[in-house]
């Protein structure tokens, strides 16, 4: 008993960890783990009953699913969701748990039978089958109700410029998490399903966007008043990754700008007071020279983290922090050479960058191009395969994140034949907004975007934006660097003005 305990401690170690870090779905591979063990008391109760006792097997399933089920749901209840805050009694979640498998044996009898009867597939084949098919279905069932947690409140405040207040955890704005409730948030983000074809109230503005499928399928219905409402589909509860990126981010982007700042699409990081904003297409390499530069200037300690993906600035050249969690792959972890990751992430990290890749974001475009439902698609797909996502902290210890700057440079870096060139501001200002152009597109922006972009007090926030961005480049000195093999921090390291710390980084640098 004492081994299966600690069994039982060290695996809740290791889910806190990698749930922290986000590295692969855990409670899931617990709960199939915990299937496939239930899968053998079931194949050796079904083999008994039906060849021993003589019982006709569509019965002798239904007394190995009792068995199963009794051996899942006490190691579910010990192990996969120990952790969890959880309302009502453990009698009434074992009651919901037999009822949803009894409701799983009502759909896999008849397949069963199809298979067996029909078709002549050996009994034992037919029910492996039919356990599989219903593995997905009953884990989202057993995870969002039966052990669903205590309802949470999340609230986050960017700067004080925006506050957010979410019934589902944003992972990205976890540095922006606050613990004090607020009042009068702009965002308020609720799950659930809407009422079908309710009308919104007086001089409320809506946006409902759905692909159908109920509480498996994506929706998002968004109310513009004096705050922005939405209310998403449990399905995007359940992949917050999805529900920041496809909906928050996107709504966020315009409220932005109607407080006067822009959220463009660059990484940043500031030496001495003196930000530098370094832009490019989607995928082509900007994290990983944003920390390659950092790892090379860290070591003079003179230069800070702002942002990687995001960077808020203000009409007067001002730039905010955006510490979103950086997402890698298993050629940036090469080349800033980490060793903050464990085995586990080391050995899942290329499967995930496979999924999140830039060939993989280039399919899921190509799919939402056709009437399948690609945001539903792309939900199930990031739930079970989560994004690699680290923060600047875990993958450079001891780096500094600074909380804002002044822009003073920017740099373009682009793929293709080696160049190098000044840029005029008007030419700089188009390939930035066509950078942060290229950084959305997945469904449902294009209908959020026309939705949100005209104000509430009916103004283009489109040309507001670009107004915002064109007075922050307007001294701002902007180089293009253009390179094949795609190594652009040398030339970038040494382009950086740091007079101050010059002399230390070129010791420091032997």
């Amino acid at each position: 008993m004492s081994w299966m305990f600690w069994r039982l401690k060290t695996g809740d170690a290791i889910r806190r960890r990698v749930f922290t870090r986000q590295a692969i779905p855990v409670r899931f591979f617990q709960f199939a783990l915990i299937g496939v063990s239930g899968l053998f008391v079931n194949v050796l109760v079904l083999r008994f009953v039906t060849e021993r006792l003589g019982v006709y097997y569509l019965w002798s399933a239904a007394v190995a699913t009792v068995a199963s089920t009794s051996w899942n749901f006490v190691f579910s209840e010990l192990w996969v969701f120990r952790d969890r805050n959880i309302a009502g009694s453990p009698l009434l979640r074992l009651l919901q748990f037999f009822l949803m498998n009894g409701a799983a044996l009502l759909l896999r009898s008849p397949v069963m039978w199809a298979l067996t009867s029909g078709l002549g597939i050996h009994y034992q084949i037919s029910n492996l089958f039919s356990i599989g098919l219903a593995t997905t279905l009953r884990y989202l069932i057993a995870n969002q109700w039966i052990w669903q947690r205590v309802p949470q409140v999340y609230a986050y405040n960017i700067h004080d410029i925006v506050t957010i207040v979410s019934a589902a955890r944003l992972p990205e704005l976890k540095p922006f998490r606050v613990l004090q409730s607020i009042e009068r948030p702009t965002l308020r983000i609720s799950i659930g399903m809407p009422r079908a074809k309710s009308e919104p109230p007086p001089h409320v503005r809506r946006l409902d966007y759905s692909e159908g499928f109920g509480i498996f399928g994506f929706r998002a219905r968004i109310d513009v008043n004096e705050r922005v409402d939405i209310v998403a589909s449990p399905l995007l509860g359940w992949s917050p990754h999805v529900l920041y990126t496809n909906v928050v981010e996107p709504v966020l982007r315009w409220v932005f700008v109607e407080k006067g700042y822009a959220l463009v699409h660059g990484a940043c990081l500031t030496i001495e007071n003196r930000a530098c904003l370094i832009t490019s297409l989607t995928d082509t390499g900007k994290t990983t020279t944003l920390l390659q530069l950092l790892r090379h200037l860290g070591r003079t300690k003179s230069a800070a983290f702002l942002a990687d993906d995001l960077t808020i600035v203000r009409r007067d050249g001002h730039v905010l922090s955006y510490p979103k969690p950086l997402t890698i792959s298993a050629h940036t972890v090469r080349a800033i050479q980490t060793e903050c990751l464990v085995w586990y992430e080391r050995l899942f990290l290329p499967f995930q960058s496979r999924i999140h890749s830039r060939k993989g974001r280039r399919f899921a475009h190509a799919l939402a191009k056709t009437r399948v439902p690609a945001a539903t698609i792309n939900a199930y797909a990031q739930y079970l395969v989560p994004p690699p996502k680290y923060t600047v902290e875990q993958l450079l210890p001891g780096i500094e994140v600074a909380a804002e700057s002044r822009l003073s440079k920017m740099f373009i870096i682009q793929r293709g034949t080696d160049a190098r060139a000044e840029l005029p501001p008007g030419e700089a200002l188009e390939i930035l907004m066509r950078n942060c152009e290229d950084a959305y597109g997945f469904p449902p922006y294009s209908a959020i975007e026309a939705f949100l972009k005209q104000s509430r007090s009916d103004v283009d926030l489109a040309k507001v934006e670009r107004d915002i961005i064109a007075n922050a480049l307007r001294d701002v000195p902007t180089r293009l660097l253009r390179r094949l093999e795609g190594d652009w921090w040398p030339e970038l390291l040494a382009d950086i003005d740091t007079p101050a710390s010059a002399r230390s980084l070129t010791s420091a640098l032997g």
